[in-house]
C-alpha cells in the first residue's frame, strides 16, 4: 500500500473514532447524570409512589365497599360538588389552606422529633388515600360525568398540593433522620434549624399561593361544569 493510501484510511479511521466517541461520552454522561438524579430525589420517588398508593388503595377500598359504607362516606363526603359550587372565594380558598397547612404543621413538629421517621413517611399514604374518596365518591354519585370537573377543579389542586407536602416531608425526614444520628452518636453533627424553620416559612406561602388559586378556579369555573 502506498503511503498516500495509508494515510487516507488513517484518515478515515480518525474520523470515525471522533464521530464514535462524543456518543459513547454522551451516553455515560446522561446514565451518571440519571443515577445522580435518582439517588438524590431518592426520598421523593418513595414519597410519591407512597402518596399513589394511597389514591389506589382509597379508590379500591371504596370500590369494594358494601352500601352501608358507602352511605356513611356520601354523609361524610357526599356533597362536595354542590358545596363547592355555592361557596364563597374566601370559604373555599380557606378550606384549602387549612387541609394543606394543617398537614404542614404536623411535618414541622415532626421534623424536631427523632424518632417520627414513620409519621412522616406515612403523611402522603394518609393524603392519598383521602384524595382516592373522594374522587371516588364524585365518580359514583355523577358518573363519567364528573371526570372534567376532577380533571379541571381538582387534579390540579392536588398536584400542587402534594408536591409542597411531599418536599415539607422529605424536609422533615432529613431533620428527623440527622437528629436521631445525633442521638445515638459520640460525635456532634450540625443541625440547621435556622435554615429548617425558612424553608417551612416558603412552604406556608406557597400553600396561600394554592389556597387562593383554588378558590379562583372554583369560583370561576365551577358555574361552567354542572354535573
Amino acid at each position: 500500500m502506498s503511503a498516500v493510501g495509508f494515510h487516507v484510511v488513517d484518515l478515515e479511521n480518525l474520523k470515525t473514532a471522533k464521530r464514535a466517541v462524543p456518543g459513547d461520552f454522551r451516553q455515560g454522561v446522561s446514565s451518571r447524570s440519571f443515577l445522580f438524579y435518582f439517588r438524590s430525589n431518592l426520598w421523593m420517588i418513595i414519597l410519591g409512589i407512597l402518596f399513589l398508593l394511597g389514591v389506589f388503595i382509597g379508590t379500591i377500598l371504596l370500590s369494594k365497599s358494601d352500601l352501608s359504607t358507602i352511605e356513611s362516606l356520601k354523609i361524610i363526603l357526599g356533597g362536595y360538588v354542590e358545596k363547592r359550587r355555592v361557596q364563597s372565594f374566601s370559604s373555599i380558598a380557606l378550606s384549602t389552606f387549612l387541609s394543606t397547612f394543617l398537614l404542614l404543621a404536623l411535618l414541622f413538629f415532626c421534623g424536631f422529633c427523632t424518632i417520627s421517621q414513620l409519621i412522616i413517611v406515612l403523611v402522603p399514604l394518609f393524603k392519598g388515600l383521602g384524595y382516592g374518596f373522594s374522587i371516588g365518591m364524585i365518580y359514583l354519585e355523577h358518573g363519567g360525568e364528573a371526570m372534567k370537573y376532577v380533571a379541571l377543579l381538582i387534579l390540579p389542586t392536588m398536584f400542587l398540593s402534594t408536591a409542597l407536602l411531599l418536599s415539607a416531608c422529605k424536609t422533615s425526614l432529613k431533620l428527623s433522620i440527622r437528629l436521631f444520628r445525633a442521638s445515638i452518636s459520640s460525635q456532634s453533627e450540625e443541625v440547621r434549624t435556622k435554615k429548617y424553620c425558612v424553608k417551612y416559612f416558603i412552604f406556608t406561602l406557597m400553600c396561600i399561593i394554592i389556597a387562593l388559586l383554588d378558590g379562583a378556579i372554583t369560583t370561576s369555573l365551577s358555574g361552567y361544569l354542572i354535573l
